[in-house]
């Protein structure tokens, strides 16, 4: 039983919606006591980071199961404690305890709270109008006079100040909506 429920959340781990949970608890704070439920979400598929996400709309619910862990003498091999193994298993065991919980408790009619969470990714260089940062020292800067000219030994150094875009992101909003639908509804 153990091991089909750890391959069950190694699959859903990987999966955006994993992700999508966890950006939930990492930027709304409200999260905290409740399970999360991801409807609907959108990453930005060019970011190398994982917990990059357009929106994530869904739902809090209440937690009322508790997982219940095996003894941690379980784990014990050879006199060593697996720790590794160990929390493998707590999660899988949490994440099957959170499933079940919602279910129950959409199945009984509990609207639970709806949330949305936004962000938005930006070039923090956009409107730059120089080839070169504005760190860039004097010297460098003044090689942007005749850009066509790469003789100059300088170059060799010049290029570590080109003005290049910089992609930031940041949580615009994170709250629990008070409303009935979504913005993001039908999308």
């Amino acid at each position: 039983m153990e091991d089909k429920l750890l391959a069950k959340y190694r699959e859903y781990a990987s999966s955006e919606e994993a992700f999508a949970v966890l950006f939930v608890k990492r930027h709304l704070a409200e999260a905290r006591g409740y399970w999360i439920d991801p409807e609907e979400f959108r990453r930005y598929e060019m970011s190398p980071d994982d917990l990059h996400f357009r929106y994530v709309v869904g739902r809090l619910y209440r937690r009322k199961r508790v997982p219940r862990y095996p003894p941690r003498s379980d784990f014990i091999i050879n006199g060593a404690f697996d720790e590794r193994r160990y929390l493998h298993v707590t999660r899988a065991i949490t994440w099957d305890t959170a499933h079940k919980d919602i279910a129950e408790q959409r199945s009984a009619g509990a609207p639970g709270l709806q949330f949305e969470v936004t962000g938005v990714s930006y070039d923090r260089n956009r409107g730059s109008t120089g080839f070169f940062r504005e760190d860039a020292p004097p010297e460098i800067k003044a090689l942007a006079k005749n850009l066509q000219d790469r003789t100059d030994p300088l170059w060799d150094h010049a290029l570590k100040y080109a003005s290049a875009p910089e992609f930031v992101f940041e949580v615009r909003r994170a709250r629990v909506l008070r409303l009935a639908n979504s913005p993001y509804r039908n999308r």
